[in-house]
């Protein structure tokens, strides 16, 4: 009598493909501007969204780098770090792994920004866009826990980071009766929300920014038909100037001229 064989189990998934070799592979989707507001003086910078596919992952990422910040109506162009794409700072992205049906946000230490921008609203601008993403073209996919520890910011800081995660829908399992360490979880990315604060993070709108420009040469007319105004006055003016020293030299000879008569009469030239 043959013995029934169980089937083969089932081979393992594989592991997760890494984020850094999808970053090096994600093409651009395009760029658009942002206003960073309510933090200082405003600013104003490029937002580039990025994607990578492959047989096992789907990759996004959103980078920001700062153009510049108007003071005194003034604009002060950003460099170094706050000019710049980088891989991790102004930064975040989304790795759907296929296999395991799973979505991993990231930066996994969280969103850090550069020094012009920290303090400012600008990642949980960049987080919800990664959110958004993932919600809206994988929205059944689990999102893979992420390690949440605050034990070494005071409770200020420790409040905000919190609200950070729990702003955009993520439960916590917390390690600790003092909340200081934690894993955010969702059950399915769809149930993320993917909000910023519109008030102090905006997106500017090609129309928003060819209205400005044509205010800005309508504007520019307006002082070009003032200046040629005021310099045909000045021209004007300059004429009448040059003639009323004329006539002035004129007088001033002929009043002369008639002195000098009058004198020589006096003296008896005459």
């Amino acid at each position: 009598m043959n013995a029934k064989l169980d089937p083969p189990p089932s081979p393992a998934p594989p592991p997760p493909e890494s984020e850094a070799l999808l970053a090096n592979q994600a093409l651009p989707l395009g760029e658009h501007i942002v206003a960073v507001l309510g933090h200082g003086d405003p600013a104003y910078g490029t937002a580039r969204k990025s994607r990578a596919f492959t047989a096992q992952s789907d990759y996004f990422r959103v980078q920001f780098k700062g153009f510049a910040r108007v003071a005194g109506g003034q604009w002060q162009r950003f460099d170094g770090d706050d000019g710049t794409f980088h891989a991790s700072l102004n930064a975040a992205w989304a790795r759907a792994d296929h296999p395991s049906r799973s979505v991993l946000f990231g930066p996994r230490s969280g969103v850090s920004l550069t020094d012009a921008f920290a303090g400012s609203a600008l990642d949980g601008y960049l987080f919800a866009q990664a959110i958004e993403w993932a919600k809206s073209v994988y929205p059944d996919y689990q999102v893979t826990p992420g390690a949440l520890n605050t034990a070494a910011l005071d409770e200020e800081e420790r409040l905000r980071c919190n609200a950070f995660y729990a702003a955009q829908g993520f439960d916590f399992e917390w390690g600790d009766a003092a909340q200081k360490s934690a894993a955010y979880r969702k059950e399915k990315a769809g149930r993320l929300l993917g909000i910023w604060d519109g008030e102090k993070v905006a997106e500017v709108s090609g129309e928003a920014i060819l209205d400005t420009l044509a205010q800005h040469d309508a504007y520019k007319h307006e002082l070009e038909y003032k200046l040629a105004e005021v310099e045909a006055t000045q021209a004007s003016l300059r004429r009448q100037v040059q003639k009323e020293r004329h006539t002035n030299q004129i007088m001033t000879g002929v009043t002369a001229f008639v002195m000098l008569i009058g004198l020589m009469y006096a003296v008896g030239a005459f």
